[in-house]
């Protein structure tokens, strides 16, 4: 749940595609082979493949990411029931000094219990991100119904406009 699905990574690549081509064919600097303004297909396709490769690379760096936290967590588990083991060993064998042992034992079981409760908090932390992601998608979406909403009024609005205007030229 820490990294964006397939689809909402998917969702993005698009998004970031469809932002290129709206503003390469609204900006004049961009110009097709043909002279009109807007992307070409090989700018397009420039484009896509470096967004589907950084959306790659982010997967990636997550996976390993993750496997990176779960070896550590392994380890620090493994390392401290050791350690108690070890202790509990050499006390009962009466070989070690009780104190040193009940030290060693704490520090051990603390070092248990950070570890395990790493756990539910790395949990709990993906939702929460997972949440705040959603709540931002939705507000994009809603935030891009507003644009198109507002480009067909102002489309609306400009054609009403040149109809009124066009018999005012006539004369």
């Amino acid at each position: 749940m820490t990294a964006p699905t397939p689809e909402e990574r998917a969702q993005i690549v698009v998004r970031i595609l469809e932002q290129a081509i709206r503003e390469g064919r609204n900006e004049t600097g961009l110009r097709t082979k043909s002279g009109r303004p807007g992307l070409s297909f090989r700018q397009w396709q420039d484009i896509a493949a470096v967004e589907v490769a950084n959306a790659i690379r982010d997967a990636e760096a997550e996976v390993s990411k993750r496997k990176g936290v779960g070896n550590r967590i392994a380890m620090t588990l493994g390392a401290c029931l050791v350690t108690l083991g070890f202790f509990g060993a050499a006390v009962a064998w009466g070989r070690v000094d009780r104190t040193l042992a009940a030290v060693a034992s704490l520090a051990a079981g603390a070092g248990l219990l950070i570890a395990a409760m790493e756990i539910p908090l790395r949990l709990s932390w993906r939702k929460a991100r997972a949440k705040r992601r959603a709540r931002k998608f939705e507000n994009i979406r809603s935030l891009d119904k507003q644009i198109r909403a507002l480009e067909r009024f102002l489309e609306d609005k400009k054609e009403t406009l040149e109809e009124q205007i066009e018999p005012l030229r006539r004369p």
